[in-house]
């Protein structure tokens, strides 16, 4: 049955340095080995979109029948157009997509266990998150002819369904389905995961990664007396994961959920608690505050960014998630960054992923090296 199924992958972007070079040979590292996967999960056809020419050549190499799309990086990017493009040119009716960086950890079989979703139902759509998805599946392939095209991925399993009128299929939630790769922070907890692929392995070893504050903060997860603030768009689920698999206290700040789905950001909407706390207390003084009652706090600075309305380069971001204070250009986000790596207590720095999946990762990695321990 998911002979019928068509995976796409769409890997891209502009490298504006040494950070998004990093990134991008990562992320090639992470697409090659969801290929390999997805040719063990039996799709009918996989097909890569990407403008790269050295992931392009990598993937031939494979011993898996890859169907290769060459996108121009110099032109506008628009991800519904390039998607219904595909779809039409290949005629594909029951379509997997997936971003480049999307689930690292997923397996074989939870790849066939999504196809065999798409396969086995009609006029259906699924993804790993609703509100903001990098892994949408959805049947038939002509149902992108109904909806406004997203110039983003995030937000075409919520025009799937209120748009072309496709029946979502939830998914249980997994590990594999909820991390994804988006910043080097991501990066760094994807590098101490048992579960890492062997070509992404062998792409992480070639960088040069400090994990000093990653393993910090997967010591005091297991740590009874241990504290850890959590900060940003946290959902319920994430928490009631914390609180059966962690053994310190958590201290969690939930805000802006959905900020890019609903557009809050492109509109100046963002309002955060916290971020009027650091506006009150100035940078230094915010971290001062966090270490006189935690151990350590993870921090998903987009909310914040978007909350003191700094326009931000992804050099700039990137630069801050990893506290490379001479690769920042912006005065604010240095400060600020200077704060957080100066602090008494490890911090770390991220989006979205870092406090979602990437939490949930760093758990999973440190209760398993408890158990080889054990």
């Amino acid at each position: 049955m998911v002979h019928s199924v068509s995976l796409v992958i769409f890997e891209g972007g502009a490298e504006d340095g040494q950070l998004e070079q990093d990134m991008r040979y990562a992320r090639q590292g992470i697409v090659l080995d969801q290929l390999v996967k997805a040719q063990n999960a039996g799709f009918a056809r996989i097909i890569l979109c990407t403008p790269y020419d050295s992931l392009a050549q990598a993937a031939a190499m494979l011993d898996v029948p890859v169907e290769v799309v060459s996108t121009d990086i110099t032109s506008p990017f628009h991800f519904g157009r390039l998607l219904r493009d595909v779809v039409r040119e290949k005629q594909l009716e029951r379509v997997l997509y997936m971003g480049g960086a999307a689930a690292p950890l997923l397996s074989s079989s939870e790849l066939l266990y999504l196809a065999e979703l798409l396969a086995q139902n009609e006029n259906v759509v699924i993804a790993n998150n609703y509100y903001s998805a990098d892994i949408v599946g959805f049947n038939p392939g002509t149902a992108l002819d109904r909806i406004s095209l997203p110039d983003i991925d995030n937000v075409l399993a919520l025009a799937l369904v209120h748009e072309a009128s496709l029946r979502l299929i939830p998914l249980q939630r997994s590990l594999g389905l909820s991390f994804d790769v988006d910043t080097p922070s991501d990066l760094l907890i994807l590098a101490v995961h048992p579960d890492t692929g062997p070509y992404t392995r062998e792409a992480l070893a070639s960088l040069d990664l400090d994990y000093a504050r990653h393993d910090s903060i997967k010591t005091l997860l297991g740590d009874p007396h241990g504290e850890l603030v959590l900060f940003g768009r946290i959902g319920a689920q994430l928490f009631d994961y914390l609180d059966n698999h962690t053994r310190c206290r958590i201290r969690l700040f939930s805000e802006e959920r959905g900020m890019k789905a609903l557009g809050r950001d492109r509109r100046g909407e963002v309002v955060s608690l916290v971020g009027r706390l650091i506006e009150a207390l100035g940078y230094v003084g915010f971290f001062e505050f966090l270490a006189q009652f935690c151990h350590g706090a993870v921090l998903d600075t987009r909310v914040l960014f978007e909350h003191f309305g700094w326009k931000l380069s992804q050099a700039d971001r990137f630069a801050s998630d990893i506290g490379a204070l001479d690769l920042i250009s912006h005065p604010g986000l240095r400060d600020f960054t200077a704060a957080a790596f100066n602090a008494s207590i490890p911090v770390l720095l991220g989006g979205h992923s870092l406090v979602t999946g990437g939490m949930w990762a760093l758990i999973d990695a440190g209760n398993r090296e408890q158990s080889y321990r054990g």
